[in-house]
């Protein structure tokens, strides 16, 4: 007797467990997900950090549904001076399909669980947002371009891919240094929008930090041009809840063999 109610207990945890699974699926229509790309010389600690900023200023949702702010995280690699070349060569190219771009993506296709999706990239992180918009927007696996956007901040890129907003600052000194590049190699870069005074040490002393000067200054302006953002993304009846919102990119050999020579240097 013991066994038989021990069984159909474990058959009423399965079934309620299915049940779920099925009633929310891997890609829901109801919620938004904001998924933050950071920059260069940014550690895994400092990304998680801004992430869990930039979620209190969000408040957890939007229009009464459920909204999730999570991060993709795009590593320094050799010291920096790879993601520098990185950056120099996305400022010209407008492009990127490096070791990083393909983990982001992988990244992206197990934590984006919501039809409507913003990326909000910061730094170099705004190239890696347009790249992936540019992947997966309205692309076979990917997300129709009406529920995608991308929102901007502190950018070196020429666009917001998806014609979304961003915000710069004339006292970002990283970015003012990135000038010279524009006029040395020919590139574009977005001109600043807002001014931001630097009145404290947290200001990292370069004007280019995500939370401890965009947000710190220019947070009330973040979050309302973010809600902007969201008002524009839409539910599709393409993503079905069953399949992933993403999908996953093929991981090839030679990709898997930077990881480990990453991982060893």
């Amino acid at each position: 007797m013991k066994n038989r109610i021990f069984f159909i207990l474990i058959l009423v945890i399965l079934f309620s467990f299915s049940t779920k699974v099925s009633a929310d699926g891997l890609c829901s229509s109801n919620g938004y997900t904001v998924m933050a790309i950071n920059g260069i010389f940014t550690t895994l600690d400092e990304a998680i950090y801004n992430k869990d900023a930039l979620g209190f200023k969000l408040k957890g949702n939007y229009k009464n549904e459920p909204l999730k702010v999570d991060f993709l995280y795009n590593p320094t690699h050799l010291g920096g001076i790879g993601d520098l070349i990185d950056v120099l060569s996305q400022m010209v190219i407008d492009r990127n399909d490096d070791y990083d771009m393909v983990e982001i993506l992988n990244d992206a296709s197990q934590k984006v669980t919501t039809q409507k999706l913003l990326l909000v990239g910061h730094s170099q992180g705004n190239f890696y947002a347009n790249n992936l918009y540019d992947a997966v927007a309205s692309k076979p696996g990917g997300v129709p371009k009406e529920s995608i956007g991308v929102y901007g901040v502190a950018s070196p890129a020429s666009r917001v891919a998806g014609g979304g907003k961003y915000l710069t600052s004339s006292s970002d000194a990283v970015i003012n240094s990135l000038m010279i590049k524009v006029v040395t190699y020919g590139a574009d870069i977005l001109p600043s929008n807002i001014n931001l005074p630097l009145q404290s040490i947290l200001d990292g002393s370069n004007g280019h930090s995500f939370s401890d000067t965009y947000l710190r200054y220019a947070g009330d302006r973040i979050v309302s041009d973010i809600k902007s953002s969201l008002d524009k993304l839409q539910n599709n009846d393409e993503q079905l809840p069953q399949d992933p919102c993403i999908s996953p990119p093929e991981l090839t050999l030679v990709h898997k063999a930077w990881g480990v020579g990453f991982a060893s240097a």
